[in-house]
């Protein structure tokens, strides 16, 4: 029996990375999923017919989620496509890479606007189309707990995440919705190799208990698990998923 079968899935930024290994291991599982994209359309339209393909269901929804009116009309096409979210997964996110006395007030407020607002405004909207035993997965990140000292809006944003999984949690209870942030370390990918220098990355490595980079696929099943019947009794908590990896 598929773990999520007969239930929907609004996915942001799942066009790649770990938006798209989230999209595929939900419809695997029977979920038909909203994917969405801000710039990359050709690849969520590749990732729609990958679904499709393998005989699921999927929707191909434009979303960038520092625009509130692109967020309703997102959320409002879903629910009136599927019927309900039975699960969203606010996975969009981006960074400005700069030291943090040279971070400027635009870098930090865009950041912080798909970062942190974004996921608010995505859980605001989508509420009120989230049924009883609903699930939200925020994704989070090991900066948010650990901080970095070039990514000081991305770090004070993913910790922000973390407190609004906490808050949502508690206000969604009632209807048995479950609230969870999934935090992610580094994971091996071209753009890791292309921002991280060498040295950085092997600081990183030596740091991680497990000795390697994680992959998107070990990312999506923890989600997956979040999203599962298994994970029924499990709210307002970060699931760590990095190797065990402490600065």
């Amino acid at each position: 029996m598929k773990r999520l079968k007969g239930k929907s899935a609004l996915i942001t930024g799942s066009s790649r990375g770990i938006g798209r290994a989230i999209a595929l291991a939900f419809a695997r599982e029977g979920a038909k999923i909203a994917v969405t994209y801000r710039r990359q359309k050709e690849a969520a339209e590749k990732v729609v017919r990958q679904i499709c393909d393998q005989g699921g269901e999927a929707a191909l929804l434009p979303l960038d989620v520092s625009e509130p009116d692109q967020i309703k009309q997102a959320i409002a096409e879903t629910a009136r496509h599927f019927g309900s979210i039975d699960i969203l997964v606010n996975n969009a996110g981006m960074n400005r890479v700069n030291d943090f006395d040279k971070q400027t007030l635009e870098e930090w407020n865009e950041v912080l606007a798909v970062n942190l607002t974004g996921v608010f405004l995505c859980c605001q909207a989508a509420l009120p189309h989230i049924p009883e035993g609903g699930r939200i997965i925020n994704i989070g990140s090991v900066s948010g707990q650990l901080g970095g000292p070039r990514s000081p809006a991305y770090a004070a944003a993913k910790a922000g995440v973390m407190a609004l999984t906490h808050c949502l949690a508690r206000f969604t209870a009632p209807r048995k919705i479950t609230v969870n942030c999934l935090s992610p370390g580094i994971v091996a990918s071209a753009m890791t190799d292309q921002t991280m220098p060498a040295s950085l990355r092997e600081t990183r490595l030596r740091n991680i208990l497990l000795g390697r980079l994680g992959t998107y696929e070990e990312i999506a099943e923890a989600a997956l698990f979040l999203a599962s019947p298994e994970a029924g009794f499990i709210t307002a908590e970060t699931l760590n998923v990095n190797g065990g990896e402490w600065w």
